[in-house]
């Protein structure tokens, strides 16, 4: 009984975890969980069973997915290198969240099938339901007087970052998922539209850095009359939301759009107390952290101390002082973490990137298939982007869904089966 229990475990494993990474997300908090909990299985796998391992071996050598392997190691190993220098001020500081990035390889153990993209795929279409959900009972349960919508991510900016990056993923196997039948197809763009809604009702100006990641579904080839007729569909869609937000007040309001004008109003007269000026003399304080300390940085959990203490003595300007982190992955890196974890930030960026353009250039006969490993990149170049305005790495939500949004399309992106939906 046991046995068949591991093997129905064994055999549907990817399959839920493909799909849990979005399908989960909007519904409850932790917003991670399942995916952990079946990274920890797959640890187990790794742990107890040679089976287990010399499929990870064989994955891991086939595939080319050293490039992502190697920098995700890196990352966790720089991780605790840097704690282990500063273990005097982070004695009690484990560091969870390169960990879970490490865990998230035993995914590339996992059996993958066919009915894996459609897993994934659902889990898309679930998570844009979720989201638009979240967006209706904020505004019509409302918990404060204007509010910006989190749902279930604890803060409108990552709710908003997620959704946006969902919209990006939809509208890309809509436009360009020609395996899929017409009718799945039109309901992608449909999820997409909720999607987008989720993203803007967040008011986070991030959001609009991930529509850029959208890019590659108007250069590459149009596949099919659906490809073109989508295309045509979203220029229509972006000249009429230009049109309303230079043309309503109310909606510039509600974008922020005027509060960023306000905030380099305020920094023109000195004045850095508000959200893009405290980001500026956040970025300033990370850069003079790491020239003081290149090597191995400040250390973990120190950055708001020593920010506090470079305003007080005006080598900063004053700022908005309550965050443990500077707004930007870069800076974040190299500031908490000198040189070592700056080099293995740009790591674990640029190796999965690296191996997903391989393999998208590797399957030019196929744009149906090419489908997986270009929303790889997207994904890579959301978080980057991301990261510009956020230290993304620092969190939770962020680290595991990047790392197993990686190992996960990238299984997706070398198996040769076509989606069955």
């Amino acid at each position: 009984m046991l046995q068949k229990v591991a093997d129905l475990l064994k055999e549907q494993a990817f399959s839920v975890l493909a799909f849990s990474i979005f399908g989960m997300m909007f519904v409850m908090r932790p917003v991670t969980w399942l995916p952990t909990t079946i990274l920890l299985f797959c640890l187990l796998g790794l742990l107890l069973s040679r089976q287990f391992r010399m499929s990870f071996s064989s994955a891991i050598q086939r595939n080319d997915l050293v490039w992502i392997v190697v920098p995700f190691v890196v990352w966790f190993i720089a991780s605790l290198v840097v704690g282990f220098w500063h273990w005097g001020g982070a004695k009690h500081t484990f560091p969870e969240n390169a960990f879970r990035i490490f865990l998230s390889l035993g995914a590339l153990a996992l059996i993958v099938h066919a009915r894996s993209r459609d897993a994934f795929v659902m889990g898309l279409l679930v998570a844009s339901v979720c989201a638009a959900l979240n967006v209706w009972h904020g505004w019509t349960v409302p918990v404060e007087y204007y509010p910006r919508i989190k749902g279930t991510t604890n803060h409108p900016v990552h709710f908003g970052n997620f959704a946006a990056l969902l919209m990006v993923l939809l509208v890309t196997i809509a436009a360009l998922g020609t395996f899929y039948k017409t009718r799945t197809r039109w309901w992608l763009m449909m999820g997409a539209s909720l999607a987008l809604v989720a993203a803007v009702a967040s008011y986070s100006r991030s959001v609009f850095l991930i529509f850029l990641c959208l890019l590659p579904v108007f250069v590459v080839a149009e596949s099919d009359f659906l490809h073109r007729w989508f295309l045509r569909l979203i220029y229509s869609l972006a000249l009429v939301f230009v049109f309303v937000v230079i043309s309503t007040p109310s909606v510039q309001e509600s974008l922020r759009i005027k509060a960023a004008v306000s905030d380099v109003e305020m920094m023109e007269s000195s004045n850095y107390q508000g959200s893009m000026g405290s980001r500026l003399v956040m970025w300033r304080a990370a850069w003079s952290m790491f020239k003081a300390h290149p090597v191995v940085g400040v250390g973990p959990n120190k950055f708001r101390e020593i920010f506090i203490q470079k305003m007080e003595t005006a080598e900063v300007p004053r700022a908005d002082a309550e965050h443990n982190q500077p707004h930007n992955d870069l800076l974040n890196a190299a500031a908490t973490g000198g040189l070592i974890k700056l080099v293995a930030y740009l790591g674990i960026m640029i190796g999965p990137f690296v191996f997903f353009r391989k393999i998208f250039k590797s399957l030019h006969a196929s744009t149906a298939s090419r489908i997986w490993p270009l929303i790889g990149m997207q994904v890579v170049v959301a978080f980057v982007l991301t990261g510009l305005t956020n230290s993304n790495f620092d969190l939770q939500i962020y680290s595991t869904t990047y790392a197993v949004l990686v190992c996960v399309l990238a299984k997706l992106s070398v198996v040769s089966e076509a989606p069955t939906a």
